[in-house]
């Protein structure tokens, strides 16, 4: 008994191949970039949580004119973490971006040999498959028409002969 990789084409396996080259870079990258989506995201948490506790204590451990005299400076000391938080994400982003092309520009042109090949060899195949069966027709048209016709089939083919 033949296993099922025995039965694969090479082109087949070269497009299979290619796309699993493909598949797994496109899958690393992805992986790779949440991995660094979630660091930024895990490190920006963690600096809003301390800045707000410290904000906090001292809020409740001052008077309220020292408090608002306070506010104009943590705001502004928040509002630029926020900036940088979202200038790490657009690097982030457009560095994904950058990679998964990359990764396209590196494996499609494999990628669309392959197929080419795989589509092509089916081609192949099927017009094989076409002539070969086209001959065995003629052949037994041939036949057929070199075979004297069954006294049956004559009686049924006289005139005025309803059965």
């Amino acid at each position: 008994m033949t296993s099922f990789i025995e039965t694969i084409t090479p082109a087949t396996k070269e497009l299979v191949e290619a796309r699993i080259a493909y598949y797994n870079d496109l899958t690393q990258e992805v992986l790779r970039s949440m991995q660094q989506w979630t660091e930024v995201n895990v490190e920006f948490g963690r600096d809003w949580l301390e800045s707000s506790m410290v904000a906090l204590r001292s809020g409740l451990a001052q008077p309220t004119a020292e408090r608002s005299a306070e506010l104009a400076p943590a705001a502004q000391a928040t509002l630029q973490r926020l900036q940088d938080y979202h200038q790490r994400l657009v690097k982030l982003a457009t560095e994904f971006q950058e990679k998964i092309t990359g990764v396209v520009q590196h494996h499609g042109p494999q990628v669309v040999k392959t197929a080419t090949g795989l589509a092509s060899a089916g081609q192949h195949a099927a017009e094989r498959e076409m002539s070969e069966d086209a001959s065995r027709f003629a052949n037994v048209a041939e036949q057929n028409k070199s075979m004297p016709q069954a006294s049956s089939m004559q009686s049924a083919e006289e005139p005025g002969n309803k059965n």
